[in-house]
């Protein structure tokens, strides 16, 4: 969710991985035209190979999702290798996030035995007193559940950048995330996951069965985030 600090996290995040392992790191991040409010997506790519060019990731091994109002809208786990990690940061109690999946998102986590992650981020960050500025605690679970660094290594460097990003605005704010970063993994939760799909799901609509071809056909489309899949023939 475009300004809440996500992309600020990740840049962090990406140094930490590139000067602390032996990785190649890239980081990459497609904006809304609407910054704050809209849609932003980082696209964070690491590993032994040189990365030579800015790439969209679309074969992810982990995919977060920091607004639960995503969740039925767009195609969140698009793209994620069998075996992926989703985290999600949702106001949804652990034990009832899975009745809250619509049926496709609950069959590809089923289909492709993705872990689920869930934590309430925006509970940690109000009460720390960062309002929804919910960044760090989202980076803090990357590393916490990722493995990249070994985690006390990884939350040491997270409260340097920290300080390094924030030490401007003072002691005070300074202290608020680091306080983020350690309430993170008792936070954390991982979701069991049932055999099948909760029968009693129903998918999720945009429009109505009954709109005009052009709502249904190219709105409805563009509007879960798809519009580079339309061809041209569908363009008035």
């Amino acid at each position: 969710l475009g300004s809440d600090g996500t992309v600020g996290a990740n840049k962090n995040s990406i140094k930490i991985i590139g000067d602390n392992t032996d990785n190649f790191a890239q980081g990459y991040f497609v904006y809304d035209s609407k910054k704050s409010g809209g849609i932003t997506v980082s696209h964070l790519r690491f590993g032994k190979e040189p990365i030579r060019a800015p790439f969209l990731v679309d074969n992810a091994d982990f995919i977060a999702v920091h607004n639960q109002a995503y969740i039925g809208r767009y195609d969140v786990l698009g793209g994620i290798k069998e075996g992926g990690i989703f985290l999600l940061n949702s106001l949804w109690d652990n034990s009832d996030v899975w009745n809250h999946l619509p049926c496709d998102l609950q069959q590809a986590i089923i289909d492709k035995k993705v872990k689920v992650y869930n934590i309430n981020a925006n509970k940690v960050a109000e009460e720390v007193g960062l309002g929804h500025r919910i960044n760090v605690v989202m980076q803090a679970a990357f590393f916490i559940i990722s493995g990249v660094l070994p985690k006390d290594q990884a939350i040491k460097f997270i409260k340097t950048a920290i300080e390094k990003s924030y030490g401007r605005k003072g002691k005070e704010i300074v202290e608020q995330n680091w306080k983020a970063v350690d309430q993170t993994e008792k936070n954390l939760a991982q979701i069991s996951i049932p055999s099948s799909s909760n029968p009693a799901c129903k998918p999720q609509k945009l429009v109505a069965d009954s709109v005009p071809g052009f709502m249904s056909e190219v709105a409805a489309v563009i509007m879960r985030d798809k519009g580079d899949t339309l061809p041209v023939s569908k363009i008035p």
